[in-house]
């Protein structure tokens, strides 16, 4: 067990044990806080800029279409009314998301960082050779966000920055990854030399 792996750290380090690789060893296991604030997941209130500015676009179109046209106006309004309740509702489920989102859980081996989902499914696997920029923001309680740049190529190519939010002890988790994705550089070098050889 790491110095910074809580009860439930330990937990996770049993669940995903058996599904290391051959070689694979486990250097840090985390879970997210339950209920993260939209600064924990690196939100502000701009975010809610665009769904508030459509709804309200909606809003103010149905009203000037019931205004100036007849029956097809009144359709037209009905139709508008259920895009602006679209709207709303996939507003208030990504407000939900933001703030409460779902809970993750993170391994860190000496060869990847997996996130798992709160089942303990496996929903990312990136190479740590593949992470650069990681640093930590401290937040309160003692939490925080561990970010790094991801440069996969392929299946999380699209994952340019990576963060494990809302972690306890952020800067030393911080510490922890930046050493292992060293000594997997360092391997990875060693590997390639062997192999010229």
């Amino acid at each position: 067990m790491n110095n910074y792996e809580n009860a439930e750290g330990v937990r996770i380090r049993e669940m995903f044990t058996p599904k290391l690789e051959d070689g694979e060893v486990i250097q840090w296991c985390g879970t997210s806080a339950e209920k993260l604030t939209m600064r924990e997941r690196g939100m502000s209130a701009k975010h809610l800029i665009l769904p508030v500015f459509l709804v309200s676009v909606c809003l103010i179109l149905a009203v000037l279409i019931l205004v100036n046209m007849g029956n097809l106006g009144i359709i037209l309004t009905i139709l508008s009314a259920a895009g602006v309740f679209a709207l709303f509702y996939g507003s208030v489920i990504l407000l939900h998301h933001v703030l409460f989102g779902t809970q993750s859980l993170y391994v860190v081996t000496n060869k990847r960082l997996y996130m798992l989902n709160k089942k303990g499914k496996i929903e990312v696997a990136l190479e740590l050779t593949a992470l650069s920029s990681i640093y930590a923001t401290p937040g309160r309680n003692n939490t925080g966000t561990v970010s790094m740049r991801n440069s996969s190529v392929g299946k999380y190519s699209n994952m340019v920055y990576v963060n494990l939010m809302g972690i306890e002890y952020p800067t030393k988790v911080c510490d922890i990854i930046t050493e292992a994705v060293d000594n997997a550089i360092i391997m990875e070098k060693k590997k390639s030399q062997a192999n010229r050889y």
